[in-house]
């Protein structure tokens, strides 16, 4: 086990967490990956999800995202009478399985970060606030990793649907190497590293969906 430490916030959602979490999420409650979308199926947080029992939930926020998705919860919090709290806890990302561990106990990353960052590449988790930003239409980010087409009504549904369904998303966040890439692709690249293997270079760039 490697892990690399997280620059997240971890929350705990109880009292009625599924009720709300089942309302306001994008994806379902058995996936790794969750979003809370605007009503236009823009991004207000990405976040990675562990169900801690029936009624309650840890979910892990960028910190980035942390204070704007606190305020958005807000007034559905106290109308759902459930709570959200941060926690001391440290997410940690095992690099050899991608499992996510929340740890009591402040632990120093095993992994360096371009150690993480190949990772990411390799296994395309683009990061919020690195390689996409807050606003950003969640499809463009990924048609699959956050959003469940068969839970049911979720905040912002309507327009994701019909993207969905009809036509398609205008753009997408893709790996790519850089040698591959439009100049304005190369000066928007993201998470930019060395491939050891093909000793090129690539990393997260936003292209036209054809």
């Amino acid at each position: 086990m490697r892990l690399y430490k997280l620059n997240d916030v971890v929350l705990n959602i109880k009292g009625h967490a599924t009720t709300l979490l089942n309302g306001l999420s994008s994806n379902g409650l058995d996936q790794p990956l969750n979003a809370f979308l605007n009503q236009h199926g823009r991004i207000v947080a990405t976040f990675r999800q562990q169900k801690i029992s029936d009624d309650a939930f840890f979910i892990v926020v960028p910190s980035i995202a942390t204070e704007n998705l606190l305020r958005h919860l807000d007034r559905y919090a106290k109308l759902n009478r459930t709570q959200i709290q941060t926690t001391p806890l440290k997410a940690y990302i095992d690099v050899d399985t991608g499992g996510l561990w929340l740890k009591a106990q402040d632990v120093s990353s095993q992994v360096s970060d371009e150690e993480f960052t190949l990772f990411r590449l390799q296994k395309n988790i683009p990061l919020l606030g690195v390689d996409y930003q807050a606003e950003e239409f969640i499809l463009n980010v990924s048609e699959d990793a956050y959003v469940s087409y068969t839970k049911g009504c979720f905040l912002g549904q309507e327009p994701v649907s019909k993207v969905h369904s009809r036509s398609k998303p205008t753009r997408k966040l893709i790996v790519k190497y850089e040698d591959e890439c439009t100049d304005e692709e190369k000066a928007s690249m993201t998470s930019k590293i060395l491939d050891p293997q093909t000793r090129r270079m690539k990393g997260f760039v936003f292209v036209g969906n054809k």
